[in-house]
């Protein structure tokens, strides 16, 4: 299948975001950051908490810049539930042929991969998998935003 996507990195790593999925990216000024409970980050988005989804945490990968308000933000919408993953910067919107990656090489946040214009292989990051990875059986953000507003 054919998909658009914006190709975004993080550290040495690139990844294909599908575009459909995108709502908006912005670089956040240092007073739009807060932690609630020491635990989960946020940003504050047009009056609303939005949990920042650090994907160098998520997938171990060093070298990314660690400073929110030095990245970019970029909202994503997975019906209902928005979320900021923290990239390293937007490298361009193309449309890639996605291929499964089988049963062996299945990770959550991952749904398939593709080959790039100068060869490499990009995997396509799936937002819903990333917001369930990133939750990792923790309380659900909406109510540690609700928590907060109290």
């Amino acid at each position: 299948a054919v998909t658009d996507g914006m190709l975004i990195r993080v550290g040495e790593q690139r990844y294909i975001l599908p575009t459909t999925s995108i709502d908006m990216s912005f670089r956040p000024e240092p007073a739009a950051i807060s932690t609630i409970t020491n635990k989960v980050e946020m940003v504050m988005l047009r009056g609303a908490l939005v949990p920042v989804i650090r994907l160098h945490r998520l997938f171990n990968i060093r070298g990314a810049v660690e400073d929110p308000t030095a990245a970019l933000l970029v909202v994503v919408d997975d019906g209902g539930r928005r979320s900021a993953l923290m990239v390293d910067e937007l490298l361009g919107q193309q449309q890639v042929v996605a291929k499964s990656l089988g049963e062996g090489l299945r990770t959550p946040g991952i749904s398939g991969g593709a080959i790039l214009g100068d060869g490499r292989v990009g995997l396509i990051l799936d937002p819903p998998g990333l917001v369930d990875l990133a939750r990792g059986g923790k309380a659900d953000v909406a109510d540690l935003a609700e928590a907060r507003a109290a």
